[in-house]
């Protein structure tokens, strides 16, 4: 009996234990990237700044007191639900609660690209889902909210209804689509190139041009008002950063280590491809092999990313921390590079389009891992094309995804909680 309710309930029981395992983070302060936890203080504090005084904090946010580089419409929201509930610990558990709904949109998602032509059994679907809920980025920016994973909540609920405009063309799934990437962008601004890709989809696939002008105008509508604030009353918080460091938009010289972090979490897709035991390797890759070399030694001269500001990426620290300089992370920029043009040449333009906006959504110059966990994850299996068959969905290849965000987990664990 009980092994009936196992093979009936597996994937029930699955996601009860990784809700419980983040539920029970959320009640002991779990902050295993380190970071998350003085964020959300700070961003805290900053909100409080506009209970006190709205208009002000509004219209002169890059010098309020706990100056940020989030986006003042988060703050907003955050000075809004105290107000609600009066309570830090209820504003943040309410954040925390609908953040976590990021997993249900993301299996609604994966069910309308995989299900039933690739994927026959639904429960697969939605165990894949429940990977996020152990990836540390994800985990310690739910428990103690941030903006990137409101934004990514956001940005799915969009994604959803661009898939359901792919199936059906309707105005109403477009609309909603140009809307939650909106908001997406107004709680985290970097989402907001996302839009240029959406936009020219519909306007290749649209036919009516009422409907092409009334998506223009929509998108310019949503747009005004952050448009406004930037550039008509000159309010540049984006430019506030980490010891004043900023924008950096000269990005050869923080490239690589995008290029790092990406390649390290599109390694389950690398798996499922065999590309680290590929036969014939050199034979069937000489031409990409000799695309990369000129590519890396670019991305070599122009490297010169600071550790000591924070960021940088699990390659560049595993190389300071071993050899306590960069060879090693030198050494492997070629196979970031090469693996990566490697998927992206099964969808030359698209995935090209796709990274391109993932580089430039980066303008800072520290560069972080929960920029891209579990964003990367989830556009591998949804914008970008990487060729998923029914193959990827296998049980090894799932249980290769949750060792690897559980190792991942493990390591974070261990430097904050062991070694910090």
């Amino acid at each position: 009996m009980s092994n009936d309710f196992v093979k009936k309930n597996y994937h029930k029981i699955i996601y009860t234990i990784c809700y419980l395992s983040l539920l029970i983070g959320f009640i002991l302060g779990e902050n295993v990237t380190s970071g998350p936890e003085h964020d959300f203080l700070h961003t805290w504090n900053g909100s409080m700044e506009f209970n006190n005084n709205f208009l002000f904090s509004l219209l002169n946010f890059e010098n309020i007191q706990n100056q940020t580089r989030i986006s003042p419409v988060y703050l907003m929201l955050i000075s809004f639900l105290n107000d609600i509930f009066k309570s830090f610990d209820l504003t943040r558990f309410f954040l925390f609660f609908i953040i976590s709904l990021s997993q249900i949109v993301y299996y609604k998602i994966l069910k309308i690209i995989y299900y039933p032509n690739i994927v026959k059994e639904k429960k697969v679907l939605f165990i894949l889902s429940c990977v996020i809920f152990i990836s540390p980025s994800f985990r310690a920016n739910v428990i103690w909210p941030e903006s990137a994973m409101l934004g990514l909540l956001l940005f799915l609920i969009g994604l959803y209804f661009f898939l359901k405009s792919q199936i059906c063309l309707k105005n109403k799934y477009i609309y909603l689509n140009i809307i939650f990437i909106a908001l997406a962008a107004y709680i985290r601004p970097s989402f907001a190139l996302f839009s240029i890709f959406f936009f020219i989809y519909f306007s290749l696939q649209v036919k009516n041009l009422k409907t092409i002008i009334a998506i223009i105008l929509l998108n310019i509508l949503l747009a005004a008002p952050a448009l406004s604030y930037v550039f008509i009353l000159e309010i540049h918080f984006f430019n506030v950063g980490v010891k004043n460091t900023g924008l950096n938009l000269n990005y050869l010289n923080k490239i690589s280590v995008i290029f790092s972090i990406i390649a390290f979490h599109l390694i389950p897709i690398l798996f499922y491809k065999n590309f680290f035991i590929e036969r014939s390797f050199f034979k069937k890759n000489l031409k990409l092999i000799l695309v990369t070399i000129p590519i890396s030694y670019i991305f070599f001269i122009y490297f010169n990313y600071n550790l000591e500001i924070t960021g940088g990426g699990i390659f560049l620290h595993l190389s300071d921390f071993i050899f306590n300089n960069y060879y090693m992370f030198y050494l492997m920029i070629p196979f970031f590079i090469f693996f990566l043009l490697r998927l992206c040449i099964i969808d030359l333009k698209k995935n090209i389009f796709i990274l391109i906006i993932i580089i430039i959504s980066i303008p800072q110059f520290t560069v972080y891992h929960k920029y891209f966990d579990p964003l990367i994850l989830i556009l591998s299996l949804t914008l970008f094309n990487f060729d998923i068959t029914k193959d990827f969905f296998r049980k090894k290849n799932l249980i290769f995804l949750f060792s690897f965000y559980g190792v991942y987990y493990f390591i974070n664990f261990f430097n904050h909680y062991l070694i910090n």
